[in-house]
């Protein structure tokens, strides 16, 4: 986590004491919010897959930052997004985001879904014989 100044600048220190604290309790309260979810699958006796609960983890988070951002823009009177987010902003985050996203065709996407689902169905089979 990086901590800025009143100006904008990054504050750096190799121990940042207060970076840490911050993202201690960013983990509890993550933790809070994914308990009940976390509590039902456990309830359940399903098993979810790491990816799934990866992503859950990756939802709550982002959760939780929108809803900060929204209190701290309703604490200092911002009512208009264009105040702090531009159009600049914007284009600049699509771009990056649809240099994340990686293509492929048809015929690679199918391998890909056949190979997990042979890795699944071997995982499958250790489980049920893990002597073997």
């Amino acid at each position: 986590m990086k901590l800025v100044d009143a100006d904008g600048n990054e504050i750096t220190s190799k121990e940042n004491v207060d970076a840490k604290e911050l993202e201690k309790q960013m983990s509890k309260k993550i933790e809070t919010l994914l308990e009940p979810v976390m509590n039902k699958i456990k309830l359940s006796g399903a098993q979810v897959p790491q990816e799934q609960l990866m992503q859950l983890s990756s939802a709550a988070q982002q959760m939780l930052h929108n809803r900060m951002i929204y209190n701290l823009l309703q604490k200092v009177g911002i009512e208009d997004l264009d105040e702090v987010l531009s159009e600049d902003d914007v284009e600049e985050l699509s771009t990056s985001l649809k240099n994340q996203v990686k293509m492929v065709d048809g015929d690679e996407a199918q391998n890909a879904q056949q190979q997990m689902k042979q890795k699944m169905e071997e995982m499958q089979k250790q489980q049920q014989n893990p002597d073997s």
